[in-house]
């Protein structure tokens, strides 16, 4: 179990990030991205159409169909975008990693999403029919909340490492690398929005 443990990415990334990283590389950079991109954005997508309570108007059914087909094509464009912006950043403070090499670190940084996908799917599981309807307060609202915010801190953790890993940086510019993209990733989604919603009520 040890030695499974140890050669194997999907479960050596969560306690041993930079020595996964960068077998990762070395062997096939490519290895996983695609699968962990979509797997995030689904759990992505299942936390928005929470957020957004569409289950009140739409039966679940209805939505899983969409979010499972749109899953593996927009976590690929957002692995692709988000990706840049670290490479971009990474070169500002002297990194030299190839985009595959930042792809494989920020997609393997996701791997705690199966936690919030499996969330997901419990709650799917045990009440389908109100899994997308927020509720403000109550057990499941804190359950929800407390795995986002775990994941969310490991998740961070684990890009720290990984950046700092193949970009031989030190834990300060890998942690810069991080928040500077953060920043400007948040900057341009805002603006985004701005955009859409001004074309919207035209």
């Amino acid at each position: 179990m040890s030695r499974l443990f140890s050669q194997n990415p999907w479960f050596s990334m969560w306690f041993y990030p930079k020595t996964t990283i960068r077998k990762i590389v070395h062997i096939n950079p490519k290895y996983g991205v695609i699968y962990l991109s979509a797997l995030y954005m689904l759990q992505n997508f299942f936390f928005f159409l929470n957020f957004w309570s569409l289950g009140l108007e739409t039966h679940v059914f209805s939505l899983l169909i969409p979010v499972l087909l749109l899953a593996p094509i927009v976590g690929f464009a957002w692995m692709f975008f988000y990706g840049w912006i670290l490479k971009l950043t990474g070169r500002l403070l002297g990194g030299t990693a190839p985009a595959s090499h930042i792809r494989a670190a920020l997609a393997w940084s996701r791997l705690p999403a199966i936690i919030t996908l499996v969330m997901w799917l419990f709650l799917l599981g045990v009440d389908p029919d109100s899994v997308f309807i927020q509720y403000p307060e109550g057990l499941v609202a804190l359950f929800v909340t407390l795995i986002l915010a775990l994941v969310q801190i490991w998740t961070f953790v684990l890009l720290i490492e990984s950046i700092r890993e193949i970009q031989r940086f030190t834990w300060f510019r890998s942690i810069c690398n991080v928040l500077l993209a953060a920043m400007i990733y948040s900057v341009i989604v805002f603006l985004c929005m701005l955009i859409l919603r001004f074309i919207y009520l035209i």
